[in-house]
């Protein structure tokens, strides 16, 4: 009796492990398959997102789009889960024909979208979208240039910046083109710059959404209005006022002025400035370079005088400029 038993034991053990690693690989397969067809035949619901392009009206049209339309929508489906899974990796995105710019509102259903027959829509979001369009409008706007860093010690900048050229057009919906006070532009870079004129080429940054500029200057490479911009850079100078100073009258004898004492400011380095004493400021009233003054003017008279002030590296102002002188 156990020799039968221990037979058949014999028997299944070498039927089960005859050809093992085929059996098993065909038993893999049959559940791997049976669960791919099953998947494919149960319905799951998931939200997929469609990204959305839209063919606006050209750059020469008279209506602009307001509304900020969204990248993309979600919509749920219902199918079986590996055409939803094929549909979320490979969607195609949904394209908008606005071109006319007229379309006020703009509605989806199913029939925008692709799906093959076996998936259904359940809900999309947003279902519509209201469009708000506005006239475009021309208008020129100036520009404004912003400056960074400091020139080298000793310097200053001189007056305003020049811009050329000083305007450019904007274009763009009205409530947007009609407010705007200027167009700024890129820094100009002060930096280590010394006396003279500096001129360079700046970008215009870029516009408001839904705004262009034009310029009259060609454009960069990327896109932007490129505009000439001059700084004049100027020696650092001082100043300083000597209240008081006693006039010299030259060239008549015993000659006198009213007023005989007149204020002087003095402009300059500062170097030249710091060292200047007041004995060194001599406002001359010279009668005798006077246009047509001749020796026989010599005996008695009077004459207006402009004063002058000999000084090396300095601009002078006298209060008042002139005197008049008697002899």
């Amino acid at each position: 009796m156990i020799q039968p038993i221990s037979s058949g034991w014999s028997s299944a053990r070498e039927y089960v492990t005859n050809n093992f690693s085929l059996k098993l690989f065909a038993l893999c397969f049959s559940l791997g398959l049976f669960a791919y067809f099953h998947g494919q035949g149960d319905n799951h619901q998931r939200t997929v997102r469609f990204d959305v392009i839209a063919r606006l009206p050209p750059d020469s049209a008279k209506w602009a789009l307001l509304t900020a339309l969204p990248s993309a929508i979600g919509v749920t489906l219902k199918g079986p889960i590996g055409t939803i899974d094929r549909l979320s990796q490979n969607s195609a995105p949904l394209e908008l024909d606005l071109r006319s710019g007229n379309r006020k509102q703009v509605t989806f259903n199913e029939r925008l979208f692709s799906l093959p027959p076996d998936v259904t829509v359940l809900l999309i979001d947003p279902p519509s979208i209201d469009l708000e369009w506005q006239a475009v409008v021309e208008r020129e706007i100036p520009l404004e240039v912003a400056m960074t860093g400091q020139p080298q010690e000793g310097f200053v900048v001189k007056g305003e910046p020049v811009v050329s050229p000083g305007k450019l057009v904007a274009t763009g919906p009205s409530s947007i083109v009609q407010v705007l006070q200027f167009a700024s532009l890129e820094p100009f870079n002060l930096t280590g710059l010394t006396e003279g004129v500096h001129r360079r080429r700046i970008k215009v940054n870029a516009p408001p959404e839904r705004v262009k500029f034009r310029g009259p200057e060609p454009t960069s490479s990327d896109n932007a209005v490129v505009v000439n911009v001059t700084v004049t850079i100027a020696r650092h100078m001082s100043e300083m006022k000597f209240v008081n100073r006693p006039v010299s009258v030259v060239g008549v004898p015993a000659g006198f002025s009213n007023p005989s004492y007149v204020d002087v400011t003095v402009v300059g380095p500062p170097e030249v400035i710091q060292a200047l004493r007041a004995e060194q400021v001599v406002p001359r009233a010279d009668v005798g370079a006077l246009p047509g003054f001749t020796a026989k003017d010599n005996k008695r008279g009077s004459r207006t005088v402009k004063l002058s002030v000999d000084l090396a590296r300095a601009d002078v102002e006298v209060q008042p400029p002139t005197v008049t002188v008697r002899w």
